[in-house]
């Protein structure tokens, strides 16, 4: 059974009274055309800590790259995120 089976669309959902609700979304390839996770982390790391920590991230792409032939998509996935997200401050995500 596909996801849009499972929910109904958003044209059927009203907005009334919703104000204190959380939707979620799987976005997957609609903001950038790739399916890979390097794109939204690098965009991610660049809008939160600038051109230092894409440089960061940059410099761990090789090690995410091995983790994920070699070990599993799930570890590159954590160093990607780790590298986007380590150190900011909770004000600035």
């Amino acid at each position: 059974m596909t996801a849009a089976a499972c929910f109904r669309s958003i044209h059927d959902c009203a907005s009334a009274g919703r104000e204190n609700d959380v939707v979620v979304v799987d976005m997957d390839g609609t903001l950038l055309r790739g399916r890979s996770s390097f794109p939204y982390s690098a965009l991610v790391a660049f809008e939160a800590g600038g051109a230092l920590r894409l440089l960061f991230l940059l410099l761990l792409s090789p090690l995410a790259g091995f983790l994920y032939y070699f070990i599993s998509e799930s570890a590159r996935i954590r160093v990607l995120i780790f590298a986007a997200f380590a150190g900011l401050r909770i004000s600035q995500t």
